[in-house]
């Protein structure tokens, strides 16, 4: 395991201290799963932007899609002609 030296200010550093006494845990174990748990945090976040500019690409090309498509074109007609065009 790693040993590092970090500077932070005194208050954090006695929010940290009163914190992991108070849930009876030291404060290198309670800085390691803060870090793990503000990690995990930046992860997700990550993917949820990534989930929404996937989404919104999806959006985007179904309205080019749709923009293509006849007025009163049938789709669920056309579904079904496939279907049976290719046995299913």
């Amino acid at each position: 395991m790693a040993r590092i030296n970090i500077t932070i200010p005194d208050g954090l550093l006695e929010d940290v201290d009163r914190t992991a006494e108070s849930i009876g845990t030291s404060r290198s174990a309670f800085l390691q799963e803060a870090g793990a748990c503000y990690i995990a945090q930046i992860a997700e976040e990550h993917k949820r932007e990534q989930r929404t500019r996937d989404i919104d690409a999806a959006i985007a090309h179904a309205r080019t899609v749709g923009a293509d498509v006849t007025p009163g074109f049938d789709a669920v007609a056309q579904i079904r002609r496939d279907r049976e065009r290719d046995g299913a």
